[in-house]
């Protein structure tokens, strides 16, 4: 048998194009951090900042005060992670909407073509959502130690099946929101190109495509500018609410053990008490 025909060798140009937006915006990510790393070393507290700087501390400060109102002081410092996949999210939708020429693999099928918005792969998306699922059962683990294995035999062991599978719930809602809603806008704002193409007759004559620069911008604006805000505003906070839920003070935590002994110390008494009724019984 020859494997070489049922598995395709991945090389540099058969890589999907989505991979390489990705891998583009997780670059000026970067930059971004060092730029403003080099930045910070310069920077007095004691001035107003201005400029750039200016732009980042209020980022910043939305973010931090976001992860204090949705998940309270014990995640403290979290902000920082929110802020680098927000701001993946948007440069994502971004690429795609600028539509920078694929020259990074001259011998592909897509060499020159514009670059696609990375979340019309299913496979982006998917990651995103399962960085979060890491994140969530991480801190489970964390906080509730083996307290946590006990949410897979709620309520009685029988349903630990059901358990195991409504556990990735959120990661398939995560995945096609993010994925449904820019393929979505791929889909409209490919419809209104090939539309606007064959607007003027004679059809195929391409003189709609003057249209383009009037009604193209409004739909960009839309499907890739505000729909990315709200799609990485939407994932920030399911990924914050989500592994808040997960949090657990050492107080409840003791709090919760001492109830269970009392409901474990109920039922021995009732126990007990039948036994006696039944003993009493007999005697008489």
């Amino acid at each position: 048998m020859d494997f070489g025909k049922i598995i395709a060798p991945i090389s540099w140009n058969t890589l999907p194009p989505e991979f390489l937006t990705s891998i583009l915006a997780l670059l000026i990510v970067l930059i971004l951090a060092f730029v403003i790393r080099i930045k910070l070393k310069n920077y007095d507290p004691l001035k107003k900042p201005h400029g750039f700087l200016n732009v980042v501390e209020t980022v910043v400060h939305f973010a931090d005060n976001s992860v204090k109102n949705l998940m309270g002081p014990a995640f403290d410092g979290f902000g920082g992670y929110i802020v680098c996949v927000g701001a993946y999210i948007f440069l994502g939708f971004f690429i795609g909407m600028i539509g920078i020429p694929n020259v990074f693999q001259p011998q592909g099928e897509t060499f020159l073509e514009p670059l696609p918005n990375p979340f019309t792969n299913l496979a982006f998306p998917l990651s995103l959502a399962l960085l979060t699922f890491i994140l969530t059962h991480y801190t489970s683990i964390r906080f509730k130690k083996w307290a946590y294995f006990e949410r897979y035999i709620e309520p009685i062991p029988v349903f630990l099946p059901i358990n195991l599978v409504t556990m990735w719930s959120n990661v398939l809602s995560l995945t096609l929101r993010l994925f449904g809603n820019a393929l979505a806008g791929y889909c409209v704002i490919t419809l209104i190109y090939v539309g606007l193409s064959t607007a003027i007759p004679p059809a195929g004559s391409y003189w709609g495509m003057f249209l383009d620069p009037f009604i193209a911008p409004i739909a960009h604006l839309y499907f890739d500018i505000f729909d990315g805000a709200i799609q990485l505003v939407v994932f920030t906070m399911l990924t914050m609410i989500n592994i808040a839920q997960e949090y657990v003070s050492p107080q409840e935590l003791l709090d919760a053990k001492k109830q269970k002994k009392e409901v474990k110390r109920r039922k021995l008494a009732k126990k007990e008490q039948k036994r006696l009724e039944k003993l009493n019984k007999k005697a008489i």
